[in-house]
């Protein structure tokens, strides 16, 4: 084990909020998204002149990309800005880096524009120490893998996979794997990266029975 991040205490203890569509950001991964409207690129302003940092959440209901006007969930990831990019005029590409998750604690009022909230981060204080080697049955997680890749039609390189920690393949998996809004929800709310690769091996086994099901009648 490492120390990846600052001690939760030191991270900010209000965030802006961007709600994503389908979309979770986890500790230690990065997050491109796609900014085009003022508000947004007002609170990306904001941020680059403080602490840098915003809190990715998703919506319950899922509309459009960003969902500023929808509930949210109550966990989701502070992401901190590390890099910036104008593809073309007026939109920009920002990536994030996953840092803490937190729990809101109180939404604010609208300032600035753009959605606030105080957090905590104490539930989550384990994303801040790299467990790279936890263990995980990782020979029926790859297994159900197989399967639901070919469920999706997704085309992996297996190579990588292969070469990759328990922590970062079940953290890319997560995030890249079109899993429905809640089963993302449950991943990211689950505290340890040994109850995340139980949880996940699990959701693909079940997807993978549910689309043999449906196949076959």
């Amino acid at each position: 084990m490492k120390n990846f991040c600052q001690d939760p205490q030191d991270l900010p203890t209000t965030l802006p909020l961007l709600a994503l569509q389908g979309a979770v950001l986890l500790p230690r991964t990065q997050l491109p998204i796609p900014i085009d409207d003022m508000d947004h690129l007002i609170m990306i302003f904001d941020i680059l002149k403080s602490h840098q940092m915003v809190g990715v959440i998703q919506p319950i209901l899922q509309k459009s990309l960003l969902n500023d006007d929808l509930p949210i969930f109550k966990t989701g990831c502070a992401g901190k800005i590390i890099d910036i990019n104008e593809v073309e005029e007026g939109r920009f590409v920002v990536t994030l880096k996953g840092i803490c998750r937190f729990e809101i604690v109180e939404e604010l009022t609208h300032q600035g524009g753009y959605r606030q909230a105080k957090v905590n981060y104490s539930r989550y204080g384990i994303d801040c120490v790299e467990d790279s080697d936890f263990s995980c049955d990782r020979p029926r997680l790859l297994k159900a893998l197989k399967h639901y890749f070919k469920l999706v039609n997704m085309t992996p390189n297996w190579q990588e996979i292969d070469q990759i920690s328990n922590e970062r393949l079940i953290t890319a998996l997560a995030m890249v794997c079109p899993l429905e809004a809640r089963e993302k929800q449950a991943l990211l709310e689950t505290p340890s990266p040994k109850d995340q690769s139980q949880l996940i091996t699990t959701l693909f086994e079940l997807a993978t029975l549910e689309g043999t099901s449906t196949t076959c009648h």
